[in-house]
């Protein structure tokens, strides 16, 4: 009987735990949820927002760019 109680505590945690993240949320489109923004970012999406090393080497990418632009300013 206790096994039966575990296996069902691990279901409510994980079941949780897939609600929380959105991984089990019903899909309603985009509207208002900003799923498009997601998508469109590019970056994968981590239980806290995006994985950080991903953000810093766009970043890094950009950077690199801008400095480019500044450089050879097109007039």
């Amino acid at each position: 009987m206790t096994f039966i109680f575990v296996i069902l505590a691990i279901l409510v945690i994980a079941g949780a735990a897939m609600l929380i993240t959105g991984r089990f949320a019903p899909s309603v489109g985009i509207e208002n949820t900003g799923d498009h923004i997601l998508e469109s970012a590019g970056f994968d999406v981590t239980l806290r927002g995006y994985r950080m090393d991903e953000v810093d080497q766009r970043i890094a990418e950009l950077e690199g760019r801008i400095t480019e632009l500044e450089a050879n300013p097109q007039r």
